[in-house]
């Protein structure tokens, strides 16, 4: 909203998504990513500026056949089970014969529900509904994938398992274009991140160079020491931090980051991990939104 109170979309959005990468739209609620995925998906249309997917201009039906869509909390015909619906959204993009029966098996193995296939969707739950609704999005094998709040509402096994999904997408070559607030989710995954606020993009750039910090430290994070090893530890370190009983140690260099990780592995403490200081994607977001 704008001085009076007025709504104000999106302001000189730029984005580019390169091929082959994952790429995540970040924001709190109301920040504009929706009305971002509407426009890419040609839903809505920009009131000026200019998009292209693929090189064909936004909205245009050309590029649509190459791309997949998995809307937050989507809805579907609920008396049909998983078979039935793939087959319904097959016959919108013309695909039929004796190997849409093949396609529609290695997408429901893929999300892990060939073994529930002939369950009712009226009866799925939350997390059964996300993984059908994947392998809607990728029955037309798109090389663009858009998937909005792809983990929104799922168990922690569950979102471990779609994460696997989105990252096999990657390795099959396509590009996976996700909208999320679930931060966790978004940092072990995503090449590039975009933090829109507001309408507006306030942070850009590939997932290594947004954590890292200005000044080069090192970082030794052990699991759950004894007091002896947190005392050893804040002896060597410039800096510890204990969080969940596990504790990070920060050393100004890689020379003494290791050699007090030789020093505490020796006397019996699990090392969980050796190397460079990264902030992690929430104490960015932070940064970027404040108090948004």
């Amino acid at each position: 909203m704008d001085s009076e109170g007025r709504p104000i979309g999106l302001v000189d959005l730029t984005l580019e998504v390169e091929e082959g990468q994952i790429f995540g739209l970040l924001g709190p609620n109301g920040s504009g990513k929706t009305t971002t995925l509407k426009l890419l998906l040609g839903l809505i249309f920009p009131t000026g500026g200019s998009g292209e997917i693929f090189g064909v201009k936004l909205g245009s039906p050309e590029y649509k056949q190459r791309v997949g869509f998995l809307p937050e909390g989507p809805y579907f015909y609920d008396h049909l089970n998983a078979v039935e619906l793939l087959r319904f959204y097959a016959s919108l993009f013309g695909m039929g014969g004796p190997g849409l029966d093949k396609r529609i098996r290695e997408l429901l193995e893929l999300v892990g529900m060939w073994d529930r296939r002939d369950i009712r969707i009226r009866n799925y739950s939350r997390g059964m509904l996300q993984r059908v609704g994947v392998a809607q999005a990728l029955l037309n094998d798109p090389d663009l994938v858009f998937l909005d709040e792809p983990t929104a509402g799922l168990d922690p096994s569950a979102q471990i398992e779609m994460r696997k999904v989105i990252l096999q997408l990657r390795e099959q070559g396509k590009t996976v274009f996700l909208c999320s607030h679930l931060l966790k989710d978004m940092e072990p995954i995503c090449d590039t991140v975009a933090i829109l606020s507001r309408g507006t993009v306030r942070k850009i750039g590939a997932m290594d160079e947004l954590l890292s910090t200005d000044t080069p430290r090192y970082v030794v994070i052990v699991e759950r020491p004894s007091e002896a090893v947190q005392s050893q530890l804040a002896s060597l370190a410039v800096a510890v931090d204990a969080r969940d009983g596990d504790v990070k140690a920060v050393f100004d260099d890689q020379s003494a980051a290791l050699d007090a990780a030789r020093q505490i592995s020796a006397v019996g403490a699990k090392i969980l991990h050796v190397g460079p200081e990264r902030r992690t994607l929430e104490e960015v977001f932070v940064e970027v939104v404040g108090g948004e």
